[in-house]
């Protein structure tokens, strides 16, 4: 497990009165069950021996199925309910905000506007190897308008001897990716000031990591601690503050773009 530390979170289970969230703007199709429906890769023809066997001939589960067998610290706050044509999210203050469940992409996102405390972002994807089996990607979020933190897993539920596969699946991602590449400096102040974002996607495989630069004035600032203050040039020496990652199916990893 990866965690983007950042003294935020605490905020983030009772901050829950209101949020935003999207219609499923079509019913989804039967058996349409996750974001394999747009992958390129076709499906192999039978599974590996380090996956679990019948997983491809069983009925499959979809994404909500996922989120709902979700046990700590994977799981989420929320429980989601259809009404009519609308999903909503109840927190742990029984308070209702509309979702959104796309079954066909097999994408769940709760964004919970708080009551003036800060956001809570928590996305939840279905992705498939090669073979079939399922990879669930597991994002929660927080914001409070100053700084930002993030907990992230990459999980296959069905696999018979390991669950959670966050390093296997992502590694090692950090500030240093996005900085110049002769950049050198304290590497904990860095990631406390600049820390990397993980968005997933709701149509396609490709993963967005971003360097969250919204502390600037913090570090940079009159009142920043000279240990602060050493990570205020950072923020002038980015060359990016996105990558794309590439989902490879056969692996099960996401795989940084080639350097130019």
């Amino acid at each position: 497990m990866r965690i983007i530390t950042w003294a935020f979170l605490s905020f983030a289970l009772i901050a829950c009165s209101g949020g935003t969230g999207q219609d499923v703007g079509k019913a989804p199709a039967a058996g349409a069950d996750t974001a394999e429906v747009i992958q390129e890769q076709p499906e192999a023809s039978s599974p590996p021996t380090d996956e679990a066997p019948g997983a491809e001939t069983d009925k499959r589960k979809n994404v909500l199925d996922y989120y709902r067998s979700l046990e700590p610290p994977y799981n989420s706050p929320y429980e989601l309910t259809q009404k009519g044509n609308k999903w909503m999210a109840e927190s742990p203050l029984e308070m209702e905000l509309e979702a959104t469940v796309d079954l066909r992409n097999g994408f769940i996102e709760i964004i919970d506007e708080g009551t003036g405390g800060g956001t809570y972002h928590v996305q939840v994807v279905l992705f498939r190897l090669a073979n079939g089996n399922p990879m669930i990607a597991v994002s929660k979020r927080a914001y409070d308008g100053v700084g930002a933190t993030q907990e992230y897993h990459f999980l296959r539920p069905e696999h018979p001897d390991q669950y959670d596969w966050t390093e296997h699946t992502l590694g090692a991602l950090s500030v240093f990716d996005f900085l110049e590449l002769d950049y050198a400096e304290e590497a904990h102040t860095l990631e406390e000031a600049m820390p990397v974002l993980l968005d997933l996607p709701q149509r396609g495989t490709t993963l967005t990591a971003s360097v969250f630069t919204g502390k600037r004035f913090y570090y940079c600032g009159d009142s920043a601690s000279p240990e602060e203050q050493l990570a205020c040039p950072a923020f002038d020496r980015l060359r990016q503050e996105q990558i794309a990652l590439k989902w490879d199916r056969e692996n099960g990893q996401f795989l940084f773009p080639p350097e130019d």
